[in-house]
């Protein structure tokens, strides 16, 4: 595509040059060029067709032309960004790049790291030596939108300014929306299982049989002896 594009680009600049120069030097000629132009279009093209036919297939070529045109142009933009961005903090005399899809993956996972942060989706966009962030992030919706988009950003900007010497385009560009629920809570850490008790083995029960027999019996008047 970019080999296209420079094609493209010389060829018209070529053609702007010739013309432009013609139109200024020879305004009039250049009129009466375009005025031949259209009645050859008119007595051999459109000889056939009625003033509204003709008023048709002139909006039609139109069309077609404007549908050529807004494809290259939206080639242009969908192909106009590089997949690897250069470390501009490198020390070294050698040339250091990066994808952008590594650059994606690291910032994706810190911005997912961040607490109440649902889902996140992250475009890197590299401009040769720069590069252009673009978040969607979802969070749970007790938590300030304002501030925490300010947070998203600013993990962003360290990832790839601090962490990977990238150079930033301009701000992380953050939108969030916020979804239902509350932040997840930790759950609690599992409480130790309780150690059994055990119980001394209690002594067995005395026997009767082993007991002194002790009696509680009184004497009666009757059975008292002398002395």
């Amino acid at each position: 595509m970019h080999t296209f594009n420079r094609i493209f680009v010389l060829v018209m600049l070529s053609l702007l040059l010739v013309l432009g120069a013609f139109v200024l030097i020879a305004p009039a000629a250049w009129l009466s060029l375009m005025q031949s132009i259209a009645d050859w279009f008119r007595g051999t093209v459109f000889v056939a067709y009625s003033d509204t036919g003709r008023v048709l297939a002139r909006v039609l070529m139109a069309i077609v032309w404007a549908a050529l045109i807004g494809f290259l142009i939206w080639l242009e933009l969908r192909q106009g960004s590089s997949r690897d961005i250069e470390i501009v903090h490198h020390a070294g005399e050698s040339t250091i790049r990066i994808s952008t899809e590594d650059v994606r993956e690291r910032v994706k996972a810190q911005v997912d790291a961040i607490p109440g942060v649902v889902g996140s989706k992250v475009h890197v966009i590299g401009r040769d030596r720069a590069v252009e962030l673009k978040l969607d992030v979802t969070v749970t919706r007790d938590l300030d939108l304002v501030a925490k988009a300010e947070e998203v950003a600013l993990v962003a900007r360290q990832v790839a300014q601090d962490q990977l010497g990238l150079r930033l385009a301009g701000k992380p560009q953050v939108s969030i929306r916020a979804k239902a629920g509350k932040s997840p809570i930790a759950p609690a850490p599992a409480r130790p299982a309780a150690t059994p008790v055990v119980e001394p083995a209690s002594s067995p029960a005395p026997s009767f049989a082993d007991q002194p027999v002790v009696s509680t019996e009184q004497p009666t008047a009757g059975d008292e002896r002398p002395a």
